[in-house]
């Protein structure tokens, strides 16, 4: 006989701060809101230097490759922002529209960066359609079985 498990629900500490029963928060709310907003501005950083680098191909570094760079990182960072403040306003139980978002972002992102490369835009487009479907199962599972989204 197969039953459910148990999931704990948040406690309130004397700060004020939820964390999971039994488990203390390790980090405070002051990183995450850090985090939240660094995290996106650093990752931005890396994938502008990619698509600068995939732009070329291995030749000389050109004014143009380092133009879609600089583009490439603020693009991204401002919508790695935008996804991750659209989705915490979300209703915690649209875990599929919570998957959704991140992983469309992902995939999107992904298939910019890849067809930097030059390869054949059937490759492209079926690559990144294969990792967008994987992250929004991986992602849904997340949301589905987490407690706290």
């Amino acid at each position: 006989m197969a039953q459910a498990a148990h999931a704990p629900s948040a406690v309130r500490d004397r700060a004020g701060t939820s964390s999971r029963a039994g488990s203390p928060p390790v980090l405070g709310e002051s990183v995450h809101r850090i985090a939240r907003w660094v995290l996106p501005v650093a990752l931005g950083l890396v994938y502008g230097d990619w698509v600068a680098a995939n732009r070329r191909h291995g030749g000389p570094i050109t004014d143009s490759d380092v133009a879609w760079g600089v583009g490439s990182t603020l693009a991204f960072t401002l919508v790695a922002i935008a996804v991750v403040q659209v989705t915490r306003r979300l209703r915690r139980d649209l875990h599929a529209l919570h998957a959704l978002a991140r992983a469309a972002f992902a995939g999107a992102a992904t298939g910019f960066l890849y067809s930097q490369t030059g390869d054949d835009i059937r490759t492209v487009v079926i690559t990144t359609l294969a990792i967008t479907a994987v992250l929004f199962l991986l992602l849904f599972y997340r949301h589905y079985t987490a407690d706290d989204v």
